[in-house]
C-alpha cells in the first residue's frame, strides 16, 4: 500500500509515464491489477482540480467524472483529511506548501510510503519515499 502525491497521480492518469520513476510506474500498475492499493489524500483531489482550473492539467473528462471514476476504482482509495494529519501538517516546516504538508502528514499518519519526486519532501525525511 502507498500514498500518492499529486504529481505522480496526475502524470500517471495523463499518460506521462516517462515522468515517473520505474518504481512509481510499478506501484500504479500493481494497483491496477489488484496487487497494491494507492491511497489518494482528498487534498490531492483539490490540488488537481485547481491545476485543471488554472489550465496546467488537462483530463479527457471533467474533473468530477474523473474523481468519481477514481474513487470507484479498486486500485485507489480516497482518504479524507482528518484531525491527526491536520495536526501534523501545521507543525511541518520543510516548505510553505500546505498541499505538500497535508499529503506528507497523511502518509505519516497511515505509516505508508509516499510516491513522490518532490525534493523538499524527500529531504525532510518525515516519510518513507517510494520513487
Amino acid at each position: 500500500m502507498f500514498v500518492t502525491d499529486t504529481h505522480p497521480l496526475v502524470w500517471y492518469v495523463t499518460a506521462k509515464p516517462s515522468f515517473l520513476s520505474a518504481k512509481a510506474v510499478q506501484a500504479f500498475k500493481k494497483a491496477e491489477t489488484g496487487e497494491a492499493l494507492i491511497h489518494v489524500p482528498s487534498i490531492v483531489l483539490l490540488e488537481t482540480a485547481m491545476l485543471i482550473a488554472n489550465g496546467k492539467v488537462r483530463l479527457r473528462e471533467s474533473f468530477e467524472q474523473w474523481a468519481e471514476r477514481l474513487s470507484a476504482s479498486k486500485a485507489f482509495s480516497v482518504v479524507d483529511l482528518e484531525i491527526k494529519p491536520i495536526s501534523l501538517a501545521v507543525g511541518y516546516g520543510f516548505n510553505n506548501d500546505i498541499f505538500d504538508k497535508a499529503i506528507v502528514a497523511t502518509a505519516v499518519s497511515m505509516d505508508l510510503p509516499l510516491i513522490t519526486k518532490d525534493v523538499a519532501i524527500s529531504e525532510s525525511r518525515l516519510v518513507e519515499i517510494y520513487w
